[in-house]
């Protein structure tokens, strides 16, 4: 496989993500769509770019569930994808995603709380 530039930068995305990666877009894996949103370029490109990556085994497809907007639907419906991991990092991902899942409710929650202190309860 060809080293380039924007192989390097998918590879980054991939690995290297924070929680603030996740409160943005989620944890992983990522779509083609979410990678191609960060590192620049047209997603068809990037998918092409992803496709041959995970042929040779660097990243690893998997099928996913994740809402995906519609322009139709004018809003977010949840849909079947191709999405990727790294494949030096896919456990590890896979432990930090569910982590990240399981505690959800309560960072819901504090967030609540937070805007509830910043605008007041919305009473007038």
């Amino acid at each position: 496989m060809r080293d380039t530039e924007r192989k390097r930068a998918i590879i980054d995305m991939l690995e290297n993500h924070t929680e603030a990666d996740y409160s943005e877009y989620g944890p992983p894996p990522y779509n083609a769509t979410t990678i191609a949103a960060q590192i620049g370029g047209s997603v068809q490109s990037v998918a092409r770019t992803l496709r041959g990556m995970a042929s040779t085994g660097v990243l690893v497809a998997v099928k996913d569930r994740q809402d995906c907007w519609n322009a139709i639907a004018d809003g977010f419906i949840e849909t079947t994808v191709t999405a990727y991991y790294s494949a030096s990092t896919m456990d590890r991902d896979k432990v930090w995603a569910k982590v990240w899942r399981d505690g959800s409710e309560e960072r819901s929650d504090r967030a609540l709380e937070q805007l509830k202190a910043v605008f007041g309860r919305g009473e007038r």
